[in-house]
């Protein structure tokens, strides 16, 4: 059940410091303020900010969910890996299910770099969701920049590059394997997803927006 208990931890850190540090609610409503394009009734804006206030109360619910969800498909992408490997024989789930739960914490701490950062700045409710420390997105201008290289200019930053390094390392700790076949089996299964998963958000960009 520890990493179980771990997710939870992450999930507590994640609500508590953005709950004492972030005014999402006052960043919505100031941007909602600055539309002119469209004009809001009054008790829509009042029946959408109740509704962020009841939802929020699900909030570390769902990021736990989220965190679960995720560290299995982490663990399901590196069994994939070693099933190709020939290397899967006698390898449970759960084992690297908490090897992708360790690796999570680096991003983990990336989240609670951003609520702090935000908390300090002065952001926009807009710049506040594309927002990713250490990411090649803060050198352009958000106004000069196509929505389409957004997120694969949030994906490339120093945080994801440290979460292969730690999936890699706990990889080599919990299975006993050399750096470099842990190497070889974690970046080949990881890099295949994440160009997947790239791929699919550019899909989804190009389509909705």
């Amino acid at each position: 059940m520890k990493p179980f208990l771990l997710i939870a931890l992450y999930s507590l850190a994640l609500f508590f410091i953005s709950y004492f540090l972030l005014d999402v609610e006052g960043m919505f409503v100031n941007a909602i303020a600055k539309q002119t394009e469209i004009e809001i009734p009054e008790n829509v804006l009042l029946d959408t900010l109740e509704d962020i206030r009841y939802w929020n109360k699900f909030s570390v619910l769902f990021t736990f969910l989220i965190l679960v969800i995720k560290c299995w498909l982490i663990a399901l992408v590196l069994y994939a890996g070693l099933f190709f490997a020939n290397l899967h024989q006698g390898i449970k789930l759960l084992r690297l299910f908490k090897v992708a739960v360790f690796a999570e914490s680096i991003l983990v701490i990336a989240g609670l770099v951003k609520i702090v950062i935000v908390a300090a700045g002065d952001f926009s409710y807009e710049e506040f969701s594309v927002f990713y420390p250490l990411s090649i997105l803060s050198l352009f201008d958000l106004n000069e920049l196509n929505n389409l290289f957004i997120y694969p200019l949030q994906l490339v930053n120093l945080f994801e590059f440290a979460y292969c390094f730690l999936l890699v390392f706990f990889f080599h700790q919990e299975f006993e394997v050399d750096m470099g076949q842990s190497a070889k089996v974690v970046i080949a299964s990881y890099s295949f997803a994440l160009v997947f998963w790239l791929v699919l958000i550019l899909f989804l960009t190009l389509n909705f927006t």
